[in-house]
């Protein structure tokens, strides 16, 4: 999904590790929630899925946190992928513990 909209390898699993996205309603803060459903409602996507998930986050860092995702954009390895997107990840977690063990879904 993320390799469709122009990110790298690198940067769409720096998203998927940090995230931790999964089939259900995201555990975000519900502001960042609330944003996320009433796109998915003007999308016309499925807000359980992660495909949505990622639409969204992609659409997220490209217009509303446009710094974060150039940040993310510039990132050329897994690490600095994963320390651009930092900032985002606390932004939207609920959890006041955002280092998060990767994902093992694939890009």
């Amino acid at each position: 999904m993320l390799l469709d909209e122009g990110w790298s390898p690198e940067q769409a699993q720096a998203v998927l590790d940090k995230l931790m996205l999964r089939e259900g309603i995201p555990d975000w803060k519900p502001q960042h929630l609330k944003r996320f459903e009433e796109w998915c409602a003007a999308e016309g996507k499925e807000k359980n899925a992660v495909d949505s998930q990622l639409e969204f986050v992609a659409y997220d860092l490209c217009n509303e946190h446009q710094t974060i995702g150039m940040s993310l954009k510039l990132a050329r390895t897994l690490e600095e992928a994963k320390a651009a997107v930092v900032p985002y990840v606390r932004m939207l977690s609920e959890e006041s513990d955002w280092s998060r063990e990767p994902s093992r879904r694939r890009v």
